[in-house]
């Protein structure tokens, strides 16, 4: 096992998960520079940037359900581990979000599952709001780069929900607001 200072690792076990120390010391809003909010169109972004850490650090059981928690109990490393997926989960979130799905006893597939739904459960009332928006989004005093991040995370968001905005659609919008 890696001591925390060291850079290497000294595990051989090719069936072995991720090294914990790696993951616990892992700076997550330098990979998830996004906190999701209910108020901002962040979910696509946010939920992009978590998918690629967990490719990249081999975390996919801990979030997507192959892995029961209550049969895992007895294995240190990967309660750790999960551990510090709900941690970063906590921390890139807004206050109310926190709120909403906090629980002592929520593994990190659980707070995974609660914060993907908020943002995709009701997806027929979401995509009327994101269509609404993205039809009337406006310019005003913004600059163009601004403007068109505004439209691009709109269109994200759509995406998300299964709603294809082709880009002649995007451009249009671009053009008339």
């Amino acid at each position: 096992m890696a001591s925390p200072g060291s850079s290497g690792t000294t595990r051989t076990n090719p069936f072995a998960g991720p090294d914990p120390v790696i993951i616990r010391d892992l700076t997550i809003l330098g990979r998830v520079p996004v906190i999701l909010d209910h108020l901002t169109s962040t979910y696509y972004a946010w939920k992009t940037y978590f998918s690629l850490v967990f490719r990249e650090y081999n975390l996919r059981d801990h979030i997507d359900g192959s892995v029961d928690s209550r049969f895992m109990e007895d294995d240190e490393e990967w309660m750790t581990i999960d551990a510090t997926l709900i941690r970063w989960f906590y921390t890139t979130i807004s206050k109310d979000l926190f709120q909403t799905v906090v629980s002592a006893e929520n593994d990190a597939h659980a707070v995974w599952t609660k914060l993907n739904g908020l943002f995709t459960d009701n997806a027929l009332q979401r995509k009327v709001f994101f269509h609404s928006e993205f039809f009337g989004c406006q310019q005003h005093d913004s600059s163009v780069d601004d403007y068109w991040m505004r439209l691009k995370k709109l269109v994200d968001e759509l995406c998300d929900l299964g709603e294809k905005v082709s880009d002649e659609l995007l451009l249009s919008n671009l053009i008339a607001g």
